[in-house]
């Protein structure tokens, strides 16, 4: 990553810096089966990125949008009132923000992720020091901003010009971002996205688990 100067770094969280699957997936089975609703093909179709809104017409093509919304508001006091059992940080996940820490760097997150839920996993992962800022996608009350968006306005907050800011996320969405904020990008292979889906959103970087000390 030290190959391309920045002076920010803006991180995705789930796949990211977390590994949060085990506890958004039990939320979402668990809001299900409180729903008393059919979804045959969940294991088929869930995955871990897109904001909940999207997940449930992905899940539950066949609703209303009303009932769509419905089960993304379940899903969302469901996640936010859990335990998060099972949600842990990437065991270099520490590594690599104590080195852009240290490196005087600003480091902030950008997720689809709640702010509640977000907030209490750094806590638990003793992560609170390296942020300058999160933005989860309730950050700002009233507004429905998709990831693009919600990035453009965290980069204009931190005050750094964006071809010194990059994006680093696990899958396309978050790649696809950082193209719309006009920032560098950088994908992550350990997550949860899909490689080719990855690969065609055209990141600057992509790194693996085994390539991370060469970046650092």
């Amino acid at each position: 990553m030290d190959r391309i100067p920045v002076d920010a770094l803006f991180f995705d969280f789930d796949g990211t810096l977390g590994d949060t699957r085990q506890g958004i997936c039990n939320a979402w089975k668990r809001t299900i089966a409180e729903a008393k609703v059919e979804c045959p093909d969940f294991d088929k179709i869930f995955r871990v990125g897109p904001p909940a809104d999207l997940m449930a017409r992905l899940l539950f093509p066949n609703f209303s949008e009303a009932e769509q919304a419905e089960m993304a508001r379940r899903y969302k006091a469901n996640y936010d009132g859990s335990d998060m059992a099972g949600e842990v940080p990437f065991p270099w996940s520490g590594k690599l923000l104590d080195h852009f820490f240290s490196a005087n760097k600003k480091i902030y997150v950008v997720t689809y992720k709640r702010m509640v839920s977000t907030l209490r996993l750094i806590k638990c992962y003793g992560f609170e020091k390296y942020f300058s800022g999160v933005w989860g996608c309730d950050a700002i009350p009233g507004e429905n901003m998709h990831k693009g968006e919600l990035l453009k306005l965290a980069v204009r907050i931190s005050g750094v010009a964006p071809e010194k800011c990059m994006m680093i996320g696990d899958t396309e969405l978050d790649i696809t971002a950082g193209h719309e904020a006009g920032v560098h990008t950088c994908a992550v292979t350990w997550g949860y996205g899909d490689p080719e889906k990855l690969n065609a959103a055209r990141p600057e970087l992509v790194i693996s688990e085994k390539d991370l000390d060469s970046f650092l």
